[in-house]
C-alpha cells in the first residue's frame, strides 16, 4: 500500500512474546465497521454531521501476528519474496529467548528500506538513539511504551503509511 488512501489495506506485521498482548493487538486492528460501538459511533456521525463530511473509508489491516523476532524476520522475507511486503512492522522490544525486537528491526530493515518499524517496550534499556543507530532511518522508526492504546496506535499506524 506504501502511502496509498481509499480502501487500500495496510498489511502489519505484529511480533510479541504474549499471546493476550496479540490479542489487544488483533482486536485493535480489526476492521472498525464490524464492531457494534463502530457501526453505532458512524450512525451517530452521520445524524449529527453532514455525512459528505464523515469520512466513508476506515482504515482497513491485514494483520499478520507471531510470537518471536526470528519467526518475524522469516515473515517479512516471505512477504518480500511474494511480492507482498508489510506496510509497518511493530515489535516488542524483549521476546525472550530468541533475539529481541531490535535486533528483528534490524534484519527486517535490511529486507525492506521503506518500512515502517515500530518498537513497543515497557523497559528503557534500549535508548532510541542506540535503536535508531541499529535500525536506521530514525524517520521510519518509533518507539511506543507500554501500556499503550491499542487503539491509538492502530490509528497511528494508518497515518504513518497514509503520510509516509
Amino acid at each position: 500500500m506504501k502511502g496509498d488512501q481509499g480502501n487500500a489495506v495496510i498489511r502489519v506485521l505484529i511480533a510479541d512474546d504474549d499471546e493476550h498482548i496479540l490479542q489487544c493487538y488483533r482486536d485493535a486492528f480489526s476492521d472498525p465497521e464490524s464492531t457494534q460501538e463502530m457501526r453505532a459511533l458512524d450512525a451517530l456521525s452521520a445524524e449529527l454531521f453532514d455525512a459528505s463530511e464523515t469520512p466513508a473509508d476506515h482504515p482497513r489491516f491485514d494483520v499478520v501476528a507471531c510470537r518471536q523476532g526470528i519467526e518475524a524476520v522469516s515473515l517479512a522475507r516471505k512477504a518480500a519474496r511474494d511480492g507482498r511486503p508489510f506496510d509497518v512492522v511493530i515489535l516488542d522490544v524483549r521476546m525472550p529467548p530468541g533475539i529481541d525486537g531490535v535486533e528483528a528491526g534490524s534484519r527486517i530493515r535490511a529486507l525492506d528500506p521503506e518500512v515502517e518499524i515500530v518498537f513497543v517496550s515497557g523497559f528503557s534499556y534500549s535508548p532510541l538513539p542506540e535503536m535508531q543507530r541499529r535500525v536506521p532511518p530514525p524517520r521510519r522508526l518509533h518507539l511506543f511504551s507500554k501500556p499503550l492504546s491499542f487503539s491509538q496506535l492502530a490509528q497511528d499506524v494508518a497515518t504513518m503509511v497514509t503520510e509516509g
